[in-house]
């Protein structure tokens, strides 16, 4: 079809494009709120996604033109919401796709810490095979916040960075080595036992949790081996180690979780691993510690994740006072958990209880199976699935891994393809692994 001609052509509203601007920024922020937040699920996030998305496609039929004059001077931006969906946009245009890609990569190469986490958020969500080219030429050369960043993307797509991986294993750069640690899970053949040894020494928490979390995922013993170090030994920060030892279950694994509620300060890691445990006894410890007002909504959340007590309507008490919520300790989304009533939580247990067998585990009420964890990975709050796609990934090695971070699009299809995985893939049974 032929231009029209310069004289009847409509005119670009660039204020407009602007406004669309404006209002992909302020819903990408609410987004990434939203992928962790208790009181969504993953249908809610879809919709609030499907918003952002619209103002994005504005942006990208404006074609070179409207990157030119808007998008590419937005990369210099010191808002990483605001850099991040220039940069989508510019990622997402058929219209001079290498240009604007290569564009972006000059900025994460060149620009500051800001500009760097939005674009490293928009390849995450862009992908493509021309880009993961792209950034593993990238890789081996780049600086190493660069480097971090790359990685990061790699390992959200889940493809492996090449031989140039087991150098940065043992970067001296803490954030390298913890970024290379996750991408590692897509290449377990370049990840030995000396990287997850020097991970789990790290005085960093963040480099620590991603050995962890790696050998984990990965089934290695060496990380089961740790997991049970921490947990006896009380360490701060060994959260991800109590979680892991609720995912394999059993009965040594409930004692040694129940066993550190006696340390005051461990409480709120044993309360957010007892959910995934999902045994009789679990359920009753969250039931007595609702009685704290510190720990109550975590304990709450807990119980909810074992028995699929919705907390709501009239399990839900008064708003706490201001006051109290100075005491509790949780940060980020867990402020936003509801405050169970004790009372009617108790009558309800009163009732219900009984059909909880002492021996069994149970995920929202139901026994613990593939097809459960499936459904509550589908419908669950976005706060509850990030320590249940934990489980997935741990249950069957790494195969099938939901990424809770990513379009929901994309999460659908990384359930489905769960869904779809022969009955053999899943492990029913962790009891006894962390014993090596």
């Amino acid at each position: 079809m032929a231009l029209a001609a310069p004289h009847r052509a409509v005119p670009v509203q660039w204020r407009m494009l602007e406004t669309h601007l404006e209002e992909a920024s302020f819903l990408w922020g609410q987004w990434e709120h939203a992928l962790v937040a208790p009181d969504h699920d993953l249908v809610e996030v879809g919709g609030l996604e499907a918003r952002l998305l619209a103002h994005l496609d504005a942006l990208v039929l404006g074609g070179r033109g409207v990157a030119a004059r808007l998008l590419l001077p937005t990369l210099e931006s010191d808002e990483s919401e605001t850099v991040g969906c220039a940069a989508l946009a510019l990622l997402s245009q058929e219209e001079a796709a290498a240009e604007g890609e290569q564009l972006v990569l000059d900025r994460l190469v060149e620009g500051e810490d800001a500009q760097r986490a939005g674009i490293r958020r928009a390849l995450q969500l862009a992908g493509g095979s021309r880009l993961v080219e792209r950034l593993g030429a990238l890789l081996g050369s780049s600086s190493p916040m660069v480097q971090a960043a790359l990685l990061e993307v790699l390992g959200h797509w889940r493809v492996d960075p090449g031989p140039v991986l087991q150098r940065l294993l043992v970067h001296e750069e803490p954030e390298v080595r913890a970024a290379a640690l996750r991408a590692a899970r897509a290449a377990p053949g370049r990840l030995d036992d000396k990287a997850l040894e020097l991970g789990f020494r790290s005085s960093l928490l963040s480099v620590r949790e991603a050995a962890l979390e790696t050998g984990l995922v990965c089934a290695r013993r060496l990380a089961w081996a740790e997991c049970r170090r921490q947990v006896l030994a009380r360490e701060p920060g060994s959260g991800l180690a109590m979680r892991a030892l609720a995912i394999a279950g059993g009965a040594e694994s409930q004692r040694l979780l129940l066993d550190a509620l006696s340390t005051l300060e461990a409480r709120q890691d044993v309360l957010r691993a007892l959910g995934l445990l999902g045994t009789f006894e679990a359920a009753r410890a969250c039931l007595s510690l609702m009685r704290e007002e510190a720990l109550a909504p975590l304990a709450g959340e807990a119980f909810s994740t074992i028995t699929g007590l919705a907390l709501s309507g009239r399990f839900v008490s008064a708003a706490s006072s201001s006051e109290e919520e100075e005491e509790v300790e949780e940060s980020g989304p867990e402020r936003e958990l509801p405050v169970p009533d004790v009372n009617q939580v108790e009558a309800w247990w009163a009732g219900q209880g009984r059909r909880f067998e002492p021996e069994g585990r149970y995920l929202v009420g139901q026994p613990f199976s593939q097809d459960v964890l499936l459904g509550a990975l589908r419908e669950g709050s976005m706060y509850r699935r990030r320590g249940l796609a934990l489980a997935l990934a741990m249950r069957t090695g790494g195969r099938f891994v939901v990424r809770t971070d990513a379009l929901t699009r994309t999460q659908y299809a990384q359930l489905e393809e769960a869904r779809r995985a022969p009955s053999h893939l899943f492990r029913r049974s962790m009891e006894g692994t962390y014993r090596g």
